[in-house]
């Protein structure tokens, strides 16, 4: 599947070769994860998603038929790990999201293993670059790393989380960290090169949808495909609950892609217990968002999830 690209060609992702992409996402809460789904199944040829706190299978089922509408039936999903996230879902009217069990520890060792093992062949059997998109919390690249540290040195992952100056709440690490503090501190000592895009990058304005958004309006027209009436209804839920939804993933996606919106610089952190980063001289290097050029982004991101 080709690139598609704006007309303004803001930059052309890196080859994709013979690789494979790994989207985690935890989809059906804030609609950038929808976003960011639309954008790799218009743009990568071979993607699996991955989803992130779980409920009940619940965001499996529905990437699973979002995919098909989009025309992906050839995109695997990968059921992730169920952080009993019951409050993160935003189920659909009607919908019966079951009550969270917390599982015995045969039955979650069980689930984490059958994960791994079809995350471990799909990586091994890669031909080309691996990339993780990291749009969720760091459960199910922690499990993978744990079982098969080796593993970490066939990944190229950029993830959305961490924060050195400003966030909403400093007493706190940014959410996609916050979740479950214990993986995104193993995850990020056992990928060699992580790349992080900031929260307090991701969390700026510029990337806000509102419902008066044109994105909004076309995703909306009587003449759309049935993935983009989907998309709008979840906006549509979305904006009742919070004012607005920051496109955190697709940004992320950008990057991750190779697309030249998002600057990197590298820092020396320290990863708290509690999933906070601080920069120190005796800490790892990492590369970290540093700047974003958000009209070329809001530009290639609109064209290709409004134009069908």
């Amino acid at each position: 599947m080709p690139h598609l690209l704006t007309s303004a060609d803001p930059g052309r992702a890196e080859p994709e070769g013979d690789g494979l992409t790994l989207a985690f996402t935890d989809l059906f809460f804030d609609p950038d994860d929808l976003v960011m789904l639309v954008i790799l199944a218009r743009v990568v040829s071979r993607f699996v998603v991955v989803t992130s706190d779980e409920v009940g299978g619940l965001r499996a089922q529905g990437a699973r038929g979002f995919l098909d509408s989009l025309g992906r039936t050839d995109v695997q999903v990968v059921q992730g790990i169920d952080l009993g996230g019951k409050r993160r879902y935003l189920a659909d009217p009607g919908q019966v999201v079951p009550d969270y069990v917390h599982p015995g520890l045969e039955e979650r060792l069980e689930r984490e293993s059958a994960m791994v093992e079809t995350l471990t062949t799909l990586i091994l059997n890669a031909n080309g670059p691996v990339r993780c998109v990291g749009c969720a919390s760091m459960t199910e690249l922690a499990a993978l790393l744990s079982a098969s540290p080796d593993l970490g040195d066939k990944l190229i992952l950029t993830q959305m989380g961490g924060w050195l100056d400003h966030y909403r709440d400093p007493t706190r690490a940014s959410h996609n960290f916050h979740i479950d503090q214990v993986s995104a501190g193993l995850a990020l000592r056992l990928v060699p090169r992580p790349r992080l895009v900031l929260s307090e990058h991701t969390n700026n304005d510029a990337i806000r949808i509102t419902n008066d958004s044109p994105l909004v309006e076309a995703l909306a027209a009587d003449c759309a495909p049935t993935w983009a009436r989907t998309l709008s209804i979840q906006l549509d839920r979305w904006f009742r609950v919070k004012g607005g939804s920051w496109m955190h993933d697709p940004l992320t996606l950008s990057a991750s892609l190779g697309l030249p919106f998002v600057t990197f610089g590298s820092e020396t952190i320290r990863i708290g217990a509690d999933g906070r980063i601080h920069r120190d001289p005796h800490g790892r290097p990492v590369q970290v968002s540093t700047a974003v050029d958000y009209p070329g982004f809001l530009d290639w991101m609109n064209h290709l999830v409004s134009t069908w």
